[in-house]
């Protein structure tokens, strides 16, 4: 059986093999051992009992529909004037997005007091990102403390991922940086739901087990996935095409290379696994630490294929490009990153 009609290799893998830890930089302590290939069975909708199916629809229909705006967020770009515009048409969103960056999360020198403040302060990117958060009005039970501190740090490392696609994404001067920075702030949307629908699981993610077993036991419990959950999401809510098969596919890289994902989706799942996995590696952090997270990223068993699929994006070696200074001082630079 066939993993998604974007794919062209079987999820399901039981490797011998191993993959050698890409060379950290100057000074970082190298890995000791090289990772072994993973073994997931990797679900997908044509593996569903029909139980099981209509158990995610019934998540999916359990949340309310995202507000008006926020498809219009998700093709604004990072345009500063469009940013401004679209969101000052929805009142909601911008005081929920003030009230954000006010917050200590942003921890700013000087309260912000309008839309385009906090553009010019945090960029139209994250600007844009906090935005499309609000708009979805997905709901949380607050008496949960563990559920909503995961939930917050979800988005907190959603909003890292899509500011180091984007810093990516202009360095090798892809098409469209904003459209990709937006799929990664995305990318762990189905975790995000998740997390809110069955606050049990925070524990689990609590725990920060490999991507692998976090996979394995969330299909283990439930008959279905995190991308399962936000490809249903995205099409039910009228989100992009592209955007959904992506989603279908953000798990493609645990159990596959470059070569099982379609081409014109490739460069927004390699992001998108590259920049949240590092974005995790970065939040646990105190100070910035760049070298030191990519190490900790690549000794995880859920990188064995990452290098690969970076190389398939015209990245070669990971730790020249992102340890250039000028990458570096921006990745150093992106707000929200504790």
């Amino acid at each position: 059986m066939s993993r998604s009609t974007a794919t062209k290799a079987s999820g399901d893998l039981a490797g011998t093999a191993s993959t050698t830890i890409p060379a950290p930089a100057a000074g970082a302590t190298p890995a000791a051992e090289p990772i072994a290939a993973p073994v997931l069975h990797l679900l997908d909708y044509d593996m569903l009992a029909p139980d099981v199916a209509l158990q995610l629809t019934t998540l999916v229909d359990a949340l309310p529909r995202p507000r008006g705006i926020m498809l219009q967020l998700v093709q604004a770009g990072d345009d500063p004037a469009e940013v401004a515009r679209v969101v000052a048409t929805d009142p909601a969103t911008a005081a929920l997005l003030l009230r954000t960056v006010n917050s200590a999360q942003f921890n700013l020198s000087r309260e912000i007091v309008s839309v385009q403040h906090a553009i010019t302060f945090l960029g139209a990117n994250l600007v844009r990102d906090i935005a499309v958060h609000h708009s979805m009005a997905i709901p949380l039970d607050t008496r949960n403390l563990t559920a909503e501190r995961i939930y917050q740090g979800l988005w907190r490392d959603s909003y890292l991922a899509s500011g180091i696609t984007l810093v990516l994404a202009q360095r090798l001067r892809m098409p469209s940086p904003s459209i990709l920075a937006t799929q990664a702030l995305l990318f762990r949307l189905g975790d995000i739901v998740l997390v809110s629908h069955h606050p049990q699981m925070a524990d689990l993610y609590h725990a920060d087990p490999d991507l692998i077993e976090l996979v394995d036991q969330t299909q283990q419990r439930f008959g279905f996935n995190s991308a399962m959950i936000g490809a249903h999401l995205a099409q039910v809510w009228g989100l992009p095409p592209q955007l959904h098969t992506l989603l279908r596919c953000s798990l493609a890289p645990l159990v596959g290379g470059p070569e099982s994902v379609a081409t014109d989706i490739l460069p927004g799942v390699a992001l998108g696994h590259f920049s949240t996995r590092l974005a995790r590696a970065l939040a646990r952090q105190v100070d910035f630490d760049l070298p030191g997270a990519l190490q900790v990223m690549f000794a995880r068993p859920e990188a064995y294929y990452l290098a690969d699929y970076m190389a398939a994006i015209g990245i070669d070696d990971v730790h020249a490009v992102l340890g250039e200074p000028a990458v570096e001082r921006r990745l150093a630079g992106l707000p929200g990153r504790r």
